[in-house]
């Protein structure tokens, strides 16, 4: 079974911009892949802006995106502040990880 995760890019008016990331979304994977490769808010919000994620890489181009579905929206989900981010992310039972890039 896959690990899913959300992260989020907290932007400059305090909102959240959020995808879905469908697999190796564990801490010990993911967290370590973002603390490594994309721990600042440019490489971050590179990230985030494409889209749902299926699997993370170290470099941009290796990531792959999910494609676009009419059944499903693969955009990014904004969010007004992080409380309704967290509240939306804990009735999902299978993410395992919410990762916030904060700008610095």
């Amino acid at each position: 079974m896959s690990t899913r995760a959300r992260i989020g890019v907290r932007l400059p008016d305090g909102k959240i911009k959020s995808i879905h990331i469908w697999r190796d979304g564990h801490p010990d994977t993911l967290g370590e892949t973002l603390s490594a490769h994309y721990n600042t808010l440019e490489s971050a919000m590179a990230l985030v802006e494409r889209g749902n994620i299926i699997d993370v890489e170290a470099r941009l181009e290796e990531c792959r995106f999910e494609k676009s579905n009419e059944r499903y929206d693969t955009e990014p989900r904004i969010y007004k502040t992080v409380a309704s981010y967290e509240r939306e992310i804990e009735e999902d039972i299978y993410l395992s990880l919410i990762h916030i890039s904060e700008p610095t």
